[in-house]
């Protein structure tokens, strides 16, 4: 079972999580975020489904923001580790790349775990919930505080395994930024807007997966 230990940015949370309640708000939270939404999703909420207090939820939190961005690296550590675990003894970079594509589709096994998370179960915020992460007027200030990092290693890793395929590559962050963002938005077409994509008449990831990898495979390929 692929299991890492994953840290996310510990300036997120006010206090340790590790505690029974920490635990209990991260598990909830996450449920209750997937089931509602973000936008519907409060502390109060969140405190009524755990039998608590909208006070000790703001313990652990500021706002909801922080806790969102929390599942986020947690997500993206996770990803960018399994990455590159599974490669690390695959000599062509070629494999490595289709390896990490498959990934980014949400390929894995089915019993691997994310810290105490589903990875599934992150990756489904992810997807409905993504880019208001990073879609706000404080996007700057979170960017100085390297919140976003996960991201952007993630982001990087491709790319380098882009560069080690084709080095002349003029674009490999773009393209690696690129792959990843479709892996995770064309999945939310696949589901809620299907005119956007023919990847909606079967909806799977391997089928999402395989496009990508055919799109990868003519990036590197050109001279």
């Amino acid at each position: 079972m692929p299991r890492y230990l994953i840290d996310p940015d510990p300036g997120l949370a006010l206090r340790d999580l590790s505690s029974a309640m920490g635990t209990r708000i991260l598990s909830e939270g996450l449920a209750l975020m997937n089931e509602i939404g973000l936008e519907a999703f409060t502390f109060k909420k969140l405190a009524e489904r755990m039998g608590s207090t909208e006070v000790t939820v703001y313990h652990y939190f500021a706002n909801k923001q922080r806790l969102l961005q929390y599942y986020f690296q947690v997500y993206w550590l996770w990803l960018a580790t399994h990455c590159k675990q599974e490669g690390r003894n695959l000599a062509d970079p070629l494999e490595r790349l289709q390896g990490d594509i498959k990934a980014i589709c949400g390929i894995w096994p089915e019993n691997a775990r994310a810290n105490r998370f589903d990875p599934d179960d992150l990756r489904a915020l992810v997807i409905n919930e993504g880019s208001k992460s990073f879609l706000h007027k404080n996007v700057d200030s979170d960017n100085e505080l390297k919140l976003f990092k996960p991201y952007k290693d993630l982001c990087a890793h491709i790319a380098g395994e882009v560069k080690a395929c084709s080095p002349r590559a003029k674009h490999a962050r773009s393209f690696a930024t690129t792959l990843v963002e479709m892996a995770h938005s064309l999945e939310f077409a696949m589901h809620h807007l299907p005119a956007l994509t023919e990847l909606s008449e079967k909806k799977d990831r391997k089928q999402l997966a395989a496009y990508l990898i055919d799109l990868a495979n003519r990036y590197v390929a050109q001279k």
